[in-house]
């Protein structure tokens, strides 16, 4: 189902109509002393990957791996896109499998400074391909909240950046990646009721917060109470919410399509 291991020949042969290109985007940043810099792109892509081994209509394009990761920048490691770049480079990713004839493409993001630039690509892109193609952007922490908050230990602020969620889906995924002893819980105060770093919960204001002013090891949350098989639950009940999604997905009608 990975895009990038199929041959050309095979790719023309594909339906469509019927097929559903998976895009996963991400970030390469700080997630504190235990995670790698991949782990945002890394989760986006395995949850991409579970998803359309379910289905035989869906592939995984290769994920461009960073993302916006500015409020980040002060923390070693991270790379980032500015958000210009990122839409122009998601831009032509999608603008160039519409050439190719693919109706159904679903930008699957894990990063929460994406989802900003998501939000214009889903629109801008829905526009310049309309009447081509159906294209579609998520945030799985966002589409699987209820899910995730039916598995958590943690209250409010304990699964946001590098936290339980992020932590115990790694200890699943690639155990040799995670640094248990370096993981400590850590709850920003933003100074403000209107402001969140839990990733289930969302804000209606926004603005920018530089993770270091918040966090001193750039954690947002309690990786400490994380663990592999909480992960493998989080991970199932995440996947299951994307496939659930997918099945609907393909129904959509291309709207405007002749």
């Amino acid at each position: 189902m990975r895009y990038e291991h199929l041959t050309s020949p095979a790719i023309a042969t594909l339906d469509r109509d019927s097929t559903i290109l998976l895009l996963p985007l991400g970030a390469v940043e700080q997630h504190g002393p235990h995670l790698p810099l991949g782990t945002d792109t890394m989760i986006a892509k395995a949850i991409c990957d579970a998803a359309a081994e379910q289905r035989s209509d869906t592939f995984v394009l290769p994920p461009p791996w960073y993302g916006v990761s500015e409020h980040h920048m002060r923390f070693s490691g991270t790379l980032t896109l500015s958000v210009d770049t990122m839409r122009a480079i998601v831009s032509d990713v999608v603008g160039s499998a519409v050439a190719h004839g693919f109706r159904r493409i679903l930008m699957v993001n894990g990063h929460g400074g994406n989802r900003p630039a998501l939000d214009v690509l889903a629109t801008t892109l829905g526009k310049t391909h309309y009447g081509r193609a159906s294209i579609a952007g998520l945030t799985y922490f966002q589409l699987a909240a209820k899910q995730i908050d039916a598995v958590r230990d943690s209250r409010p602020g304990g699964t946001g950046h590098a936290g339980e969620m992020e932590t115990s889906v790694l200890l699943h995924l690639t155990p040799d990646l995670v640094s248990m002893d370096e993981a400590k819980a850590v709850y920003p105060d933003t100074g403000s009721p209107y402001l969140t770093t839990d990733l289930t919960r969302s804000s209606p204001i926004r603005t920018y917060n530089d993770f270091a002013d918040l966090s001193a090891s750039g954690v947002f949350g309690d990786p400490e109470l994380a663990s592999a098989d909480k992960g493998e639950r989080f991970f199932s009940a995440i996947v299951e919410e994307l496939t659930r999604f997918l099945e609907d997905f393909a129904k959509w009608p291309i709207r405007g399509r002749d």
